[in-house]
């Protein structure tokens, strides 16, 4: 039986410059959490591609609980899980998709709110889990969390399918349908974040169809057929040029992208081998260089998933590794 109690909020956090800015989320509150709230355990759920246009919010669908990763898992285990949609997804302005700084801020402040719940508190650790667009934000938020967040104490980050270095992924993973529908979020988005021009980077003949994606929802199904229906507008690549041909464009990119896991918590890494979209051999790479700096990171390759199989598949170890975080196990490592 699901037993808990969950809300939707608004609550305060800094965009990837630092200014003060809003975003709106969830919180779940296990009935089988501890009755002394500074012994109940957060986990803070870093969301996957939705969309960027407001309305693409995990919060304000009717089924929005159901998705976070290992929903019933992580009620059964007696946690308070905290949701960010991150900022422009629920709320005014524009959604920093894959700006790192930004969107881990955000996943952070959620745990802050989380606590000022009446009734729900929790104690100061916390973990972190994300997939895909929300692995990159746990790990980017692994980054500096002691510096962010001091009076918190994080006890581990679990990532599934996360991007990494986002200049080898742009020259990899943006030829196939699913990467002409990322790339459009992109380029939709760093235009208004950062303020630079798309003129050089993708074609003129393409542009409106990306602005139609830019519109719409990958919440569902039919969410996503609509979306592939104008998918067919874009060229085979609708990029012109490499955004690392651009300076403006390298510049946003090597700021979003993760050349090294956190050297203070421990990680594991969860890839699909058939990804498409987050190519394993990138992920590979930045778990191998971050080995050599001392990280304790387990790396788990999920045989034959793609991007979306990995989800489901690596549920039940990710919560497992996440409870022993939260038990003071040593944590494993496949560095040597």
């Amino acid at each position: 039986v699901f037993r808990a109690k969950a809300w939707r909020i608004l609550y305060a956090t800094r965009d990837f410059l630092g200014r003060p800015t809003l975003s709106s989320g969830m919180v779940v509150m296990s009935g089988y959490a501890p009755a002394d709230p500074r012994q109940r355990r957060i986990v803070a759920w870093a969301h996957q591609t939705s969309g960027i246009a407001r309305k693409c919010a995990p919060s304000q669908k009717s089924d929005g609980i159901n998705s976070i990763l290992g929903i019933s898992d992580l009620v059964a285990g007696g946690y308070i899980v905290a949701a960010s949609d991150y900022p422009g997804l629920g709320t005014d302005g524009q959604v920093g998709y894959l700006v790192g700084k930004g969107q881990a801020n955000a996943v952070i402040d959620s745990v802050r709110a989380a606590r000022q719940i009446p009734g729900v508190g929790g104690g100061n650790r916390y973990a972190l889990w994300g997939y895909s667009q929300g692995g990159h934000a746990a790990l980017f938020a692994s980054l500096f969390d002691s510096s962010y967040a001091p009076e918190l104490n994080l006890v581990g980050v679990a990532a599934v399918s996360p991007p990494t270095n986002l200049s080898l992924l742009m020259r990899t993973g943006l030829d196939s349908i699913e990467g002409h529908i990322f790339g459009s979020y992109i380029v939709g988005s760093w235009t208004k974040k950062y303020g630079i021009s798309d003129a050089a980077l993708t074609d003129p003949d393409v542009r409106p169809v990306i602005d139609k994606i830019n519109l719409r929802c990958v919440n569902k199904t039919s969410d996503l057929l609509k979306i592939l229906k104008q998918e067919k507008g874009l060229r085979e690549k609708f990029l012109q040029r490499s955004p690392m041909d651009i300076p403006e464009w390298r510049t946003a990119v090597t700021l979003n992208s993760i050349s090294s896991l956190s050297g203070r918590i421990p990680t594991i890494i969860f890839q699909g081998s058939s990804d498409t979209i987050v190519n394993p051999a990138v992920t590979s790479a930045i778990v191998q260089e971050s080995c050599r700096y001392g990280a304790t990171a387990k790396y788990v390759i999920l045989p034959g998933a793609g991007h979306s199989g990995a989800a489901k598949a690596s549920v039940t170890q990710a919560v497992n590794w996440i409870t022993d975080r939260f038990a003071g196990r040593p944590a494993p490592s496949s560095c040597r």
